[in-house]
């Protein structure tokens, strides 16, 4: 056989398998969508079928009632403070330690850095008496007001390292010319550290959506006007019985609700994000 014979054949291989394993990954994603669009003696018929009868929006509709609406903006207003105040706070602790040279300025470093090996878990009790002492329970303070105050030392390391690599010599230009510190730091290097900012961001907004075990910690089923999504889509069904009061059908389409900020966001800035990880790796 021919060498170039034998690419042809290696090929075909390699995408037949990249195709066989994308199906079995996305066959999940496939039955939890098609189940939305069934009523739910359809979701819960046996044997189970994978295609509804009449593709119907019934819960669809059925899922977006008032309190999803209340829970949405609570997520919102999480999903702001997080990623502008998240994002801005790390930009601005990553460049005091990446740009701004004071005694003890790698010590600190070592420190901040050193609290990555923490297990998160070990915090967990610490902070609740904590909140709890200062009022925070059930409210959202508690998944918003921390992250403005460094927004995570993994999202510090890899803007300082990214920031390491851009010379010295701009700020030394910008100060001849007379700008300040921080004009500086948001008018001359700012823009020079986008991706990975967007990196940042979107690293940020990911974990925030996603997040499920800190709100329910934070706020108890009594506070359910401070719930946010994820939270009341749990206790919506928890006490759930009956096949028709879980409701699978409406459950798959919360699913999908769910999913779509995501999708969107990976979707949309999914070349930036590459180049925000890569750009990091070589310029770290």
């Amino acid at each position: 056989m021919s060498k170039r014979a034998k690419r042809i054949v290696l090929g075909t291989v390699k995408y037949f398998l990249m195709a066989l394993l994308a199906v079995i990954l996305l066959f999940p994603f496939f039955v939890m969508l098609t189940r939305s669009f069934m009523t739910w003696q359809e979701a819960t018929s046996y044997p189970v079928k994978v295609f509804p009868e009449t593709w119907n929006f019934a819960s669809y509709a059925e899922a977006m009632n008032a309190d999803f609406f209340v829970y949405f903006k609570n997520t919102v207003i999480v999903l702001l403070v997080n990623v502008v105040g998240g994002t801005l706070s790390a930009y601005l602790v990553s460049y005091g330690f990446a740009r701004i040279r004071f005694k003890g300025n790698n010590i600190l470093f070592g420190i901040a850095l050193s609290t990555m090996m923490l297990p998160g878990i070990v915090s967990q009790v610490p902070l609740y008496v904590a909140y709890s002492k200062i009022g925070w329970l059930n409210t959202l303070l508690p998944l918003t007001i921390p992250q403005l105050f460094g927004g995570g030392m993994v999202n510090i390391f890899l803007i300082r390292q990214y920031l390491r690599s851009i010379p010295g010599s701009y700020n030394e230009a910008a100060k001849i010319d007379g700008a300040s510190e921080l004009r500086t730091c948001f008018s001359v290097i700012l823009p020079m550290v986008k991706p990975v900012i967007l990196l940042t961001a979107v690293n940020i907004f990911m974990a925030c959506w996603n997040d499920f075990t800190t709100p329910l910690m934070y706020i108890d089923s009594t506070a359910t006007e401070q719930f946010t999504l994820a939270v009341g889509v749990y206790y919506r069904f928890l006490g759930a019985v009956s096949n028709k009061d879980k409701a699978p059908n409406v459950q798959m389409a919360l699913c999908v609700l769910m999913m779509i900020p995501s999708v969107v966001v990976f979707g949309f800035f999914q070349r930036s994000l590459i180049e925000g990880v890569s750009l990091t790796g070589l310029k770290g």
